[in-house]
């Protein structure tokens, strides 16, 4: 995650300097720009929305020297499908959210299972916060072994 200012006068005074956030991240898709044969970078929405997603699906002791970041809802795909793990997941979900993702507010987490796929479908709404723009992620969690 980077978080780059960028100055913009709006008059001619330099009281009357607007400043604008922009947050931007790497496409971790790794989709090369064909004009400079580089890796085109996320920006604003796009790079919250990834690093929500990262959040929520990285697991504890991943993170080298941050043992404490993470979502650890993996953990829970192993339990019984029900409704009491569903709301675990969601609990996981908000918890990591609020104390690692400071750019957004107003979360919302919906967590569905589907017993028949052997998956949850997993809807996070939030606002990002210095954007104002309302935004969501969705994504299925499922077992892998």
């Amino acid at each position: 995650m980077a978080i780059v200012d960028s100055n913009k006068r709006v008059g001619g005074g330099a009281s009357n300097v607007a400043t604008r956030k922009s947050y931007s991240d790497l496409d971790l898709h790794f989709i090369e720009n064909g004009n400079s044969k580089d890796i085109n970078p996320l920006t604003d929405v796009y790079a919250v929305k990834q690093s929500v997603k990262n959040l929520v699906l990285t697991n504890f002791f991943e993170k080298p020297f941050h043992p404490e970041i993470g979502g650890n809802v993996t953990s829970k795909l192993f339990e019984p499908a029900d409704r009491f793990t569903a709301i675990a997941i969601r609990d996981e979900i908000l918890e990591v959210l609020k104390n690692y993702e400071p750019r957004v507010a107003g979360v919302n987490v919906q967590v569905f299972d589907n017993s028949e796929e052997n998956e949850y479908i997993v809807n996070i709404a939030f606002t990002v916060i210095f954007l104002q723009i309302e935004t969501e992620v969705s994504f299925n969690l499922q077992r892998l072994r």
